[in-house]
């Protein structure tokens, strides 16, 4: 397995992580994040259905993005939803991803609710 799919396979499996632009530039084995080594990264990231927040990598080495994979049942899911939405033009039909969105955020404050309630009630 490259370092690539193992990239790929831990975020399947965690949904989410930050990573410095510099990790990804030595990832794609160059020395400095230029334009053209973004999009040599965005391709690689795409071709594994790994999605990243900001929508478009910066070139400062320094910088961290959120990196999800699209095909994580929770949080991964719920990034490649609020990406989706960031990208499209406002006069796009966004009914469809505004509801599967706000659906599987009442989910989550669902569950957050009733833990909370536990950790009251066991107080």
């Amino acid at each position: 397995m490259n370092e690539w799919e193992s990239l790929a396979h831990r975020l399947r499996w965690a949904g989410h992580e930050a990573r410095d632009i510099e990790n990804l530039v030595h990832l794609i084995g160059a020395q400095k994040a230029g334009a053209r080594v973004i999009e040599r990264i965005e391709q690689k990231l795409a071709d594994h259905n790994i999605g990243h927040l900001p929508t478009r990598l910066p070139t400062d080495s320094t910088r961290r993005v959120l990196l999800y994979s699209k095909e994580h049942e929770g949080v991964g899911f719920m990034l490649s939803l609020v990406h989706e939405l960031a990208i499209q033009d406002p006069a796009d039909e966004q009914n469809g991803i505004v509801h599967r969105l706000d659906e599987r955020l009442k989910d989550i404050t669902s569950l957050w609710l009733g833990g909370a309630r536990r950790r009251e009630e066991a107080r």
